[in-house]
């Protein structure tokens, strides 16, 4: 390979890569145009995901609540004479403490 193969290799390497980023940002600015859904900020981004990830924990929670509640009902139902059962005085020394 002689220094004008070389030249020429060089000259069409760098061609392409110039060519390659010029199209690339070309394309990405063409996408940025006509896409609305990017016309957020960074800061309403962030805001968004965080009421997101809130709703999620949100619906977790209510799901374990309703768990719960529906266990309770069975309990409630299963044994009615239970919950009617006199309630004991606490020993002395001990706070009972809310559940």
């Amino acid at each position: 390979m002689d220094l004008g193969d070389l030249t020429q290799l060089v000259l069409v390497a760098t061609t392409a890569l110039v060519l390659g980023r010029v199209g690339l940002a070309f394309a990405r600015l063409i996408e940025r145009r006509s896409s609305p859904a990017s016309a957020l900020n960074a800061d309403s981004e962030d805001r968004l995901r965080v009421l997101e990830e809130e709703c999620t924990l949100l619906r977790q929670e209510l799901s374990e609540l309703q768990d719960r509640q529906d266990f309770t009902e069975r309990a409630l139902v299963h044994d009615p004479t239970q919950s009617k059962a006199p309630a004991s005085a606490p020993s002395e020394g001990r706070v009972p403490t809310p559940r």
